[in-house]
């Protein structure tokens, strides 16, 4: 009796067990960020170089057409004509950085990756800012925030 259990623990054991199991890794469930956003506006703040704001910046509204697509792959697609297929716009590759941060990496500027601080995300709206350095006036260095506000 002992022996009959100890095959049958075996046999049980051993089928339990597939020679050729694949792992197979989940469906990209995607983040906070994933879908289509509509740009509703950019506004540009200039700032010098300690970051301190030279102004309140200025409010650009945005046509209705103009959207950023963020996919559970980590590709994204920047729309800014109101044909889609006019290929005027930009895409590429997304990192997210926890819910504080991401970095845009552009599909035609690989070297030039532009890092993105998340302002506010919820299920309707996105707000996110990225910085570039400026000279104003051609010598005073200083930098321009775009901050831009995205609704679903």
């Amino acid at each position: 009796m002992k022996k009959l259990f100890i095959f049958t623990l075996f046999a049980v054991t051993f089928a339990a067990c597939k020679k050729n199991q694949s792992i197979t890794s989940p469906p990209a469930q995607g983040n906070k960020m994933t879908g289509k956003w509509i740009i509703t506006s950019v506004t540009v703040i200039p700032r010098d170089s300690t970051g301190t704001a030279l102004n309140s910046g200025t409010l650009y509204t945005e046509p209705s057409y103009y959207y950023f697509q963020f996919n559970s792959d980590n590709s994204w697609v920047q729309n800014l004509a109101p044909d889609p297929q006019s290929g005027i716009g930009e895409s590429g590759s997304y990192i997210l950085h926890a819910d504080t941060s991401f970095t845009l990496i552009n599909v035609n500027l690989p070297s030039s990756p532009e890092e993105c601080k998340i302002v506010a995300l919820t299920s309707s709206s996105f707000v996110f800012s990225h910085q570039k350095a400026t000279l104003f006036n051609g010598v005073t260095p200083g930098y321009l925030e775009y901050l831009f506000e995205l609704k679903k």
